[in-house]
């Protein structure tokens, strides 16, 4: 056979293994692979072998049962023109659902919600390149890192459409980076200022055979003030809020009604945008969070940085036990 010989002139009507349904009916729309097409005859019916169907791939128009569905709980009508794809589970297979294999374009109208019988123009399916429609291409049709970075232009990936975990940023609060303040000056100890096992509160590991884990401790009726500064990432949302985390303990549960203060102050010459914790109303070490609201959180651009500082209510009776500190926020 010598290159470009003809082998079939427009001939769109193959016997093939159907991938969906399980068992096709002559006239019903189905699936092979990425193509969809009418059956010509049953399965297993006109001539063909146990299993094969018929099937007309080409242009056509045939009469065929439409839902006024789309993906989502969401219903939508069917208008002149529409695309309309093949969804194996459904039925009819045929609807608005872009998240289907593309069919067609639908001549004719169906109400949302509602299944009738329209005029369904077929288009051919492209198998490989070429311009598809929405939902023409999924997980089985792309194949594993078809999409890398210079396919993707720059902007198109924004924390907007990232999962919620990836949109969320952090600045971590060490505890040892901690500074101890009185009133607007920094200790003046040997320390420097820093927490420690001489300081109040003090900087102590919590048990070296079993537990080695920091933590910064306030003995009963400690109130002295504990303060950090932080750099303000430049991928900051000033539209979104920012989110003070503190992982608490006491060592009993006598003092229930006790709160931690946690200032927040952005840039220079802010108003405190914290706020007071919920009440340290058990022993167990816990999470407590303080929000800065979206209006009061300032373009990093104007105001790139953050002081944080942490003064412990009225605990006459129980020492109250700081594990961890961080700050999460929004990405733009």
């Amino acid at each position: 056979m010598a290159t470009g010989d003809q082998i079939y002139d427009r001939n769109w009507i193959r016997s093939v293994v159907c991938s969906s349904p399980t068992t096709p009916v002559a006239r019903d729309p189905v699936r092979y692979v990425v193509l969809t097409g009418i059956a010509l005859t049953d399965e297993g019916g006109g001539g063909n072998i146990a299993g094969e169907t018929t099937v007309d791939f080409g242009p056509r128009t045939d009469a065929l049962s439409v839902a006024g569905i789309i993906d989502g709980p969401a219903n939508q009508a069917v208008a002149d023109g529409d695309s309309i794809y093949y969804v194996d589970a459904d039925t009819p297979k045929l609807s608005k659902k872009a998240s289907g294999y593309l069919y067609g374009i639908a001549r004719g109208a169906v109400v949302s919600g509602a299944t009738t019988t329209i005029n369904v123009d077929k288009v051919v399916t492209p198998a490989a390149s070429g311009t598809i429609g929405a939902g023409g291409i999924g997980a089985t049709e792309l194949a594993s890192n078809a999409v890398t970075t210079v396919k993707i232009a720059d902007t198109n990936v924004t924390a907007a459409k990232l999962t919620t975990t990836l949109a969320t940023g952090f600045v971590d609060l060490p505890l040892a980076d901690a500074i101890l303040l009185a009133t607007n000056d920094v200790q003046n100890t040997t320390e420097g200022g820093r927490l420690d096992g001489n300081t109040a509160p003090t900087l102590l590991r919590t048990n070296g055979a079993t537990d080695i884990a920091l933590r910064a401790v306030w003995a009963a009726a400690g109130v002295a003030e504990i303060q950090w500064q932080r750099n303000l990432p430049p991928d900051l949302d000033d539209a979104g809020t920012l989110t003070l985390h503190l992982w608490i303990e006491k060592d009993a549960n006598t003092d229930t009604a006790a709160v931690v203060a946690a200032k927040l102050f952005q840039g220079k010459s802010d108003a405190n945008a914290g706020g007071n914790t919920a009440a340290l109303a058990t022993a167990t070490l816990t999470e407590y969070t303080v929000v800065m609201a979206a209006v009061d959180v300032l373009a990093a651009a104007s105001a790139p940085f953050l002081n944080i500082a942490l003064v412990p209510g009225t605990h006459a009776n129980d020492a109250v036990r700081l594990y961890s500190a961080y700050i999460t926020y929004t990405r733009k």
